[in-house]
């Protein structure tokens, strides 16, 4: 059987890059658990760590390899950031997985993505972009307040919510001093923070964020929360009101166009859920990710989730690149099928003619 030829692009965190802005590079313990996931699926793989250079990386590349496995988030280029491989790879006629540019710029941007969610009905959080000096506009106290384009909770520390003028201004200005960048300011979501999976077109099992279980009552998903909260966060199971949280994020999903895996944020206030953002690029370190957890809790072992995420993506490409993937895939498929057969379901959820299934119980 011929193997695929797979480059994993990806931002490689180095001795000395303790800065958050460094939170979304991926650390040896990602790296090599994903390398060895690609490489168990049949496949000959290559590490990009991608900076100035990827196009010209991609260009001498481009007809050895059958596709390119994206996690990269890039640094400087905000709303551009996560666009710039995707870019590359449709330029140079390269298969990858995951969202096109378009998709990762407009979630790049929070304002758009908000806008365009709740454009097919899904609700969100009133909101308006401000920069120092900006007078705020029909808002109601408390407030939350972040950068507009990052992501990984950077720039969001518990100073983010904020309850008066004074606390406004100083969040704003914070924002605009440390990222050059509008701050996204809106109505803050006092409830349960809830964050949805999908791969492919099956949703996972839904993670609860109960604030009021995670020592020192934190308001917000913060850097520091992430890294304390693992013993508090609970697994949902499947009921008509999960059921429910699953027709908005398909919805979210499908409004952004998101492509193979992708996994959302949201918050209740007064029993409605709010969509906050999407994580195109969700982290997949095979212990702490989010992605991971969830599909722990479907029955789905890490190696098992790249192997997933790398079906949906051929599944998808195939039809884009015919021929391109013919007698490499025995090895993946029969991966993705035993991992399918294994995991717990819960029934299918159908929106606008497409059929999705619930893992987990």
């Amino acid at each position: 059987m011929k193997k695929l030829n797979i480059v994993y692009t990806c931002n490689v965190r180095k001795p000395g890059m303790d800065d958050l802005r460094y939170g979304e590079f991926e650390g040896p313990a990602t790296i090599a658990a994903v390398t060895a996931a690609l490489e168990r699926t049949g496949a000959n793989v290559e590490l990009i760590d991608v900076g100035a250079d990827i196009y010209h990386q991609l260009e001498r590349r481009k007809d050895q390899i059958d596709f390119v496995f994206n996690n990269t988030e890039g640094l400087e280029e905000q709303e551009l950031r996560e666009a710039i491989v995707p870019f590359f790879c449709e330029h140079l006629g390269i298969p990858y997985t995951g969202s096109s540019p378009k998709t990762f710029i407009n979630k790049m941007d929070k304002a758009t993505a908000k806008r365009i969610v709740a454009y097919d009905g899904v609700p969100t959080a009133k909101f308006q972009l401000m920069l120092p000096g900006d007078q705020l506009r029909n808002l109601s106290f408390p407030l939350m307040v972040k950068p507009y384009s990052e992501g990984t909770s950077i720039g969001i520390s518990q100073k983010s919510k904020v309850h008066d003028l004074a606390e406004l201004n100083d969040a704003i200005e914070a924002v605009y001093m440390q990222f050059k960048q509008p701050a996204l300011v809106e109505e803050f979501l006092p409830g349960i923070e809830y964050t949805i999976g999908l791969i492919g077109n099956y949703v996972l099992p839904i993670l609860e964020f109960d604030f009021s279980k995670i020592p020192g009552n934190p308001q917000v998903r913060d850097p520091y929360v992430k890294s304390i909260e693992n013993p508090y966060v609970c697994q949902l199971d499947w009921n008509d009101k999960t059921k429910g949280f699953a027709e908005m994020a398909i919805a979210a999903h499908e409004a952004l166009e998101v492509r193979d895996y992708n996994r959302m944020d949201f918050r209740e206030r007064d029993g409605q859920l709010y969509f906050l953002e999407a994580n195109v690029i969700p982290g997949v370190h095979p212990t702490e990710a989010d992605l991971t957890n969830m599909c722990r809790h479907a029955n789905i072992a890490h190696a098992d989730m790249i192997a997933l995420i790398i079906h949906a993506a051929v599944q998808r490409l195939s039809l884009r690149y015919p021929g391109r993937f013919s007698g490499k895939t025995e090895v993946l498929e029969g991966l993705a099928a035993s991992t399918i057969g294994k995991a717990a379901k819960a029934g299918v959820i159908e929106h606008r003619g497409r059929v999705y299934s619930l893992l987990g119980n």
